[in-house]
Order: C-alpha cells, then structure tokens, then sequence
C-alpha cells in the first residue's frame, strides 16, 4: 500500500466522484481509478461501490475511510517533525 493511493481513496470518499477527486489530486482519472483498485487489491476487499459513477463506500471502505485519515494525518505530522528536525 503506498501512501499516495491511500490519499486518492480518501479524496475520493471526501469528494464522491472520479472526475473532482482526481482533479484535487492533480491527476488523470484513470490514474485515480488504478490506484484505488491497486489499494483495493492490497487490501484484499472492495471499497468503493461503482456503477457508471461513484456510488458510494462499501462496509469495508467506511472503515478503511477512517484508517486513512489518521494514517494521513500521522504521515503528515511525521513530515512535519522531521522538517523541524532539520
């Protein structure tokens, strides 16, 4: 799992559609798309519910929702005491 995929799931769940959520992560939708089925792979499950648009998360998808958020957060806490270490 990297953690840029963990953020476009996270956009994604925030912005609840492909096109917005790519476009706030500053890459194509396709790319966006690989991605979340990339982390859905690592993570053995399905997360988001998908027909011709986004449909919402699954059970699964909720939670991973809110591990993405602290991880996220963490991360960029991590980034910010190793910058004032410097």
């Amino acid at each position: 799992m990297q953690i840029r995929h963990l953020s476009f799931f996270v956009t994604l769940a925030e912005e609840k559609h492909f096109a917005r959520a790519a476009e706030a992560c500053n890459v194509a939708q396709p790319t966006l798309s690989a991605a979340i089925r990339r982390l859905e792979e690592d993570l053995n499950t399905t997360l988001i519910l998908r027909g011709r648009r986004y449909l919402g998360l699954t059970p699964d998808g909720e939670k991973a929702l809110e591990w993405g958020r602290q991880i996220l957060s963490d991360y960029q806490k991590l980034r910010s005491e190793i910058a004032g270490a410097r």
